[in-house]
């Protein structure tokens, strides 16, 4: 059987829903390699702790080494900037060094999968380049200014057209990533709404189950078939939990509300339940084996003693997932998680 190829970043703050998206493909049963561009010193000592030859760390240092155009646009741009920079310059690290590797595919840290990562590969069949669109609503068809298509499977053969356009891509990315819209261009998003247009070999996936997100699961019917989750009857293959966020100890907000999504019973049961449950104990193990903290909203907050500061905090810690909860909008993963 393939190994499959996978590379992402993230720094601690992410590191628990990395080691989630890790665990849901050592569930499927299939032989992978994820590759992760550690941001932080933390990341990489708990990518090395958790000693399995399927999650390798990959040094901010290297990568800075092997691709000096990359270092040197650090000091232009933000640091989620920096991380956007880097999506097409760790999947050319990657081919880089692993000369065995026939195909490298991005994803986000924040991705959990319910089926088989070879699902979606028979999806992308041999095509060069492998995209998936957001399939956004009729009433979110606004966003599509941000790109057509999501940075959340990128996937990009070891062939001519693959190569072209993963170097055509670093090349803009190095060029403008900046975390805003200027001129049809966003982040490291915008740029793949070119790809179909200039190579040929771009493969779009559009099986509903490939990135259900929260932008387009509220028009998708999600029901459950035995031990399979299903969108618009077809299995749910992976999830992208963009958005949520834990408002006090295992509570989360799913992130649904600013896509006008509301969360039904079969979304909050069959597809945030599993995924939160699990990644507050990875959370839980985090703590109790690194000392990093999960980060709560109301920790991003000004720290200021004023009645003002004083206020937002409480109301955010407190106000805010107390009526949350009552509205029905919160989701519990269980146990205290920080």
């Amino acid at each position: 059987m393939t190994t499959h190829r996978f590379c992402t970043y993230c720094d601690k703050g992410y590191a628990a829903r990395l080691l989630c998206l890790h665990e849901s493909l050592v569930h499927q049963g299939e032989p992978f390699v994820l590759y992760v561009l550690c941001f932080d010193r933390e990341t990489e000592a708990v990518v090395r702790a958790w000693a399995m030859p399927s999650l390798v760390a990959v040094a901010l240092d290297e990568v800075l080494r092997a691709d000096p155009a990359y270092a040197a646009v650090q000091a232009q741009r933000s640091p989620v900037e920096f991380f956007f920079t880097a999506t097409p310059v760790i999947i050319r690290h990657c081919l880089e060094r692993d000369e065995a590797a026939e195909r490298v595919t991005y994803l986000d840290a924040d991705l959990f999968f319910f089926g088989p990562a070879s699902a979606v590969f028979a999806e992308q069949g041999e095509a060069s380049v492998g995209i998936v669109p957001h399939r956004f609503p009729s009433h979110l068809k606004a966003r599509e200014q941000y790109g057509l298509y999501n940075v959340a499977w990128v996937s990009f053969r070891r062939d001519a057209n693959g190569l072209a356009c993963l170097e055509w891509w670093r090349k803009r990315c190095l060029e403008w990533c900046h975390d805003r819209w200027e001129y049809g261009r966003f982040a490291d998003q915008g740029y793949l709404d070119e790809f179909p247009r200039r190579f040929a070999g771009v493969k779009v996936l559009h099986h509903p189950g490939i990135d259900a997100a929260p932008w387009n699961i509220g028009e998708a019917k999600t029901t459950q078939r035995g031990n399979h989750v299903l969108v618009d009857g077809q299995p749910l293959l992976f999830y992208h939990y963009q958005g949520i966020r834990e408002l006090s100890p295992g509570w989360f907000e799913p992130g649904l509300r600013q896509y006008q999504v509301s969360l039904t019973k079969p979304v909050r049961e069959l597809v945030y339940l599993p995924y939160l449950r699990k990644l507050v104990q990875m959370q839980q193990r985090l703590r109790q084996r690194h000392g990093i903290e999960a980060q709560f909203t109301y920790q991003r907050l000004n720290a200021g003693r004023s009645l003002r500061d004083r206020w937002e905090r409480f109301k955010a810690r407190w106000v805010l997932p107390y009526y949350g909860r009552v509205l029905g909008r919160l989701v519990y993963g269980g146990g205290a998680s920080g």
